[in-house]
């Protein structure tokens, strides 16, 4: 059974607001630049998404879209191979967000299936237990729709952690 993408876009900007990072995330158009989405990776994996990759990512792009999908690809590239390398499990095709979609009109469906992703790099990570943590402070139903969005990156990436 799939959660509700606008349901799970609000609990996943929710999550993702814990992590109180400079850039503004409390819509998805604050999410559109992927600038907050990229600190965030930073706080999950320093070692991974570290400062050298953080500058590949504009800083402000403004309005043009264009430069705001350039980002969200540079991030979304960055989650496929930290999953297959760090993680060791892949993506499927199927579960990869459309970035254009993102950049241009921030789209909440595809935020949510891209905010999936760093949800599933956040609770498989090394630093795991942190980030679980996290997610038990926020409102029940909050937590319930991050659970259900976790049960469901398990299923897609049939990964066994």
């Amino acid at each position: 059974m799939s959660v509700d993408k606008a349901e799970l876009c609000g609990s996943l900007l929710t999550w993702l607001q814990s992590f109180h990072v400079p850039p503004p995330c409390a819509s998805p158009q604050d999410l559109s630049s992927g600038l907050a989405i990229a600190y965030v990776l930073n706080q999950i994996d320093p070692s991974w998404f570290n400062e050298a990759w953080l500058q590949g990512i504009s800083e402000d792009p403004g309005p043009n879209w264009k430069l705001k999908v350039s980002n969200l690809k540079t991030i979304l590239r960055s989650l496929v191979e930290y999953s297959q390398d760090v993680l060791g499990h892949s993506l499927p095709e199927e579960h990869l967000p459309d970035v254009s979609l993102i950049g241009e009109f921030s789209d909440p469906a595809e935020l949510g299936r891209l905010l999936q992703i760093v949800l599933g790099c956040a609770i498989s990570c090394e630093k795991k237990q942190e980030h679980i943590q996290r997610i038990m402070t926020l409102e029940e139903s909050v937590q319930h729709v991050v659970m259900e969005a976790i049960q469901e990156v398990g299923e897609g990436a049939q990964c066994g952690n």
